[in-house]
């Protein structure tokens, strides 16, 4: 939820939100949020200019306020290194996928 000064706050945490198809209504909504949340998590990144970024489609989402963004690393985090390694699949393996 947004309120009048922009501030973001967070209204509720579902452990395992329902996506699924309920009614009509909610199988074209669940469907349309998910592709259009990859558009903003993906295609939005992409370009590397305000100009770029404008043209980018971001399905229904809107930007109504842009802030600066402000990452604070978790004091609990401090000394530990953290980093996802990956690798690639050995092409005898890929025929399992």
């Amino acid at each position: 939820m947004i309120d009048d000064q922009f501030n973001a706050w967070l209204i509720e945490v579902n452990s395992s939100p329902a996506m699924d198809y309920s009614t009509a209504v909610t199988e074209k909504l669940v469907k349309q949020c998910l592709e259009d949340v990859c558009k903003v998590l993906v295609d939005y990144e992409l370009p590397k200019t305000a100009k770029g970024k404008a043209k980018v489609d971001t399905g229904e989402f809107e930007l109504i306020f842009k802030a600066s963004r402000m990452v604070e690393k978790p004091l609990m985090s401090f000394g530990m290194n953290m980093e996802l390694k990956g690798k690639k699949i050995p092409e005898k393996h890929l025929n399992k996928y």
